[in-house]
């Protein structure tokens, strides 16, 4: 088998012939040329084996015994499976070979018997490649006809597309373009939509024509930025985006172009972008922000007005507070007083006797009259009346069994000095004879030291009054937050209605040791006055006032309950409204707890109300 043998493929040859010899030839010819062939020697086999095998070529006998060669061509050429397999027809040289007929029927060649293999082999191979440059044709033909009808198709798809694109472009409000930069620096409108009649009141042809027609238009304040936005996007090869004023018929419009450049072959720059009249948006937003700066102006008033409200509240809770402030200073304003006259009564009569006071005594006597002074100075102890009774008594006891007339009177100096223990050692001092003199002389001494105490004591709590006036009545209207403790506040207020609190309402606190919290102190000052002024004209200021400051998780809670009449549930409802008041004309604003409830909601809190016959909760919620 030479080269060309093994090149040639393995191509299927169907041979029908009822002679075996015949047979026999073609298959030993064809077989050793590397065909694969299919005998066959009846014309019945002959048509199903070309409906199973489907040869690339029948060699096909005329004279056979029943159907004969042209009447299975025939059959062949009708069947839809085997109509494209060529057929050669084999006939001997001494019968009669009708051409025509032979190729009417769908034969396409003959080869004369006896046979010779150069012939059968030139003829079978020719017919082969033409069976085979037939079937590639028509499979080229196949995809040119696809390749057609996919053009045909994309193109009735794009002019479809083309007109909805236009139809699209016509009805949109923004001005569609092409627009192209050429590397001269020249530049041209490729397309324009419909909408430029609207915002250039030019046509789109005349645009194209003439694309000068639009860049006049340009505000000139207007004109470098425009084009040095326009150049940065061409150097750059991004997104172009520029909002310019535009000059049409003597009218000023805002305009605002987006386009995104693609670089071309030859250096161009070709633009898809899109340019809208924004005029009515541009008035819009600056209609905005006027009323951006107005709503600014007018949120301010009502912060001033809101402070002013919260002060004015202050104020008059300031002025409920007035009598019983006077009272909480004048108290130990006139104990101040009477000490200081003690005093200086002591320093015009006794001060100068002093000298010949402890001259006239013997040394032990001094010692034991320093002694004295010494024990009464030191006794810190406070008893009761009727403790103070029980020990004038014994004491009086004790000094008439050592025989000392006047004991009542004596034990009751004593007690009152704060000396009743212990009194054996001072009995010689009770039993001389200037007794009365010495007795008066320590007592106005002790009585001096207790003056200088009630005065102490009486500033500081004149003191701790003005302190908590004074912190109650300032006012920081542009105050940052500040930390603070709480109870702090809690106590300035409650310092304030000491004399309302004082004789009738019990107080309770549960103070939990809680961390500072940040918060606006003065306006806090406003809540806890409001919510404690109202719980003592719930109860007449006589009652049970609980007040309790714990923490839960990351929150202060602080909690004002009171003993009064309760809040009927129609009322609950309306309680934080603004000038909503149960109180009678002149007694009440109706804003208090509506400030109340502001303050709080400016500390990102909340604040809740329970109220039942006889229990009201007012709790607060503050943020840590």
């Amino acid at each position: 088998m030479n080269e060309s043998q093994t090149d040639t493929p393995k191509a299927r040859i169907l041979i029908v012939d009822d002679t075996l010899y015949n047979l026999h030839l073609l298959t030993a010819i064809l077989s050793l040329r590397g065909y694969i062939v299919i005998p066959v020697s009846e014309s019945g086999a002959a048509l199903s084996s070309a409906q199973t095998t489907q040869p690339d070529l029948i060699l096909l006998d005329i004279l056979m015994p029943g159907i004969d060669g042209y009447e299975v061509c025939k059959q062949l050429k009708a069947d839809e499976i085997t109509h494209d397999i060529p057929v050669i027809f084999l006939s001997a040289l001494n019968e009669t070979l009708d051409k025509v007929k032979a190729f009417a029927v769908g034969g396409i060649d003959y080869i004369t018997k006896p046979f010779q293999a150069d012939e059968v082999l030139v003829r079978v191979e020719t017919h082969l490649t033409l069976r085979q440059l037939q079937k590639h044709l028509q499979q080229k033909n196949d995809q040119l006809q696809k390749e057609i009808a996919e053009r045909q198709r994309v193109e009735k798809a794009l002019q479809r597309s083309n007109t909805r694109y236009h139809n699209l472009a016509a009805n949109i409000p923004a001005m569609i373009h092409q627009y192209v930069l050429y590397p001269d620096g020249t530049q041209k409108m490729l397309y324009v939509s419909q909408a430029c009649r609207k915002i250039y009141g030019l046509e789109p042809e005349a645009i194209v024509a003439d694309i000068s027609l639009i860049n006049n238009t340009i505000y000139p304040d207007d004109s470098k930025g425009f084009e040095e936005s326009l150049a940065l996007a061409a150097e750059q090869l991004a997104p172009w985006h520029y909002v310019w004023r535009i000059v049409v018929s003597g009218k000023i419009k805002w305009v605002q172009g987006d386009s995104t450049p693609e670089k071309q072959a030859d250096g161009s720059l070709f633009w898809d972008g899109q340019l809208m009249d924004i005029t009515e948006l541009k008035q819009a937003e600056q209609a905005l922000r006027q009323k951006n700066e107005d709503l600014a102006n007018t949120l301010q008033q009502l912060k001033a007005t809101q402070q002013e409200l919260i002060q004015a509240e202050k104020m008059a809770a300031l002025g409920q507070l007035i009598a019983g402030v006077a009272h909480e200073i004048n108290t130990p304003l006139g104990a101040i007083q009477l000490s200081v006259d003690d005093i200086n009564t002591f320093m015009e009569k006794t001060l100068t006797r002093l000298p010949t006071f402890f001259q006239s005594l013997s040394e032990a006597q001094q010692q034991d009259f320093l002694a004295l002074l010494q024990m009464a100075l030191q006794n810190k102890t406070t008893y009761s009346s009727r403790e103070q009774r029980r020990l004038r008594k014994t004491l009086a006891h004790q000094l008439e069994e050592h025989g000392i007339d006047n004991a009542k009177h004596q034990a009751d100096t004593l007690v009152e000095m704060g000396v009743y223990e212990n009194i054996e050692r001072f009995i010689p001092l009770l039993t001389a004879t200037a007794r009365k003199t010495i007795l008066d002389m320590a007592y106005q001494l002790v009585s001096l030291q207790q003056s200088t105490q009630t005065i102490a004591l009486a500033s500081q709590r004149a003191a701790k009054v003005v302190f908590a006036l004074k912190s109650f009545a300032r006012f920081d209207p542009i105050g940052e937050k500040v930390e603070v403790n709480i109870t702090e506040g809690i106590e300035t207020v409650l310092t304030l209605y000491h004399n309302q609190m004082k004789h009738g309402v019990e107080l309770n606190r549960f103070y939990d040791a809680v961390p500072p919290v940040l918060c606006y102190p003065d306006e806090l000052n406003q809540v806890w006055t409001n919510i404690i002024h109202n719980a003592l004209q719930a109860m007449d200021c006589r009652g049970t006032l609980t007040i309790a400051v714990t923490q839960q998780e990351n929150q202060l809670v602080i909690s004002f309950t009171d003993s009064g009449k309760g809040i009927k549930d129609e009322i609950k409802q309306k309680i934080f409204e603004p000038f909503f008041t149960t109180k009678p004309p002149g007694e009440g604003s109706g804003l208090g707890l509506d400030i109340v409830k502001k303050i709080i909601d400016r500390h990102e809190g909340k604040i809740e109300l329970e109220s039942t016959p006889g229990k009201t909760t007012f709790t607060v919620f503050l943020p840590m």
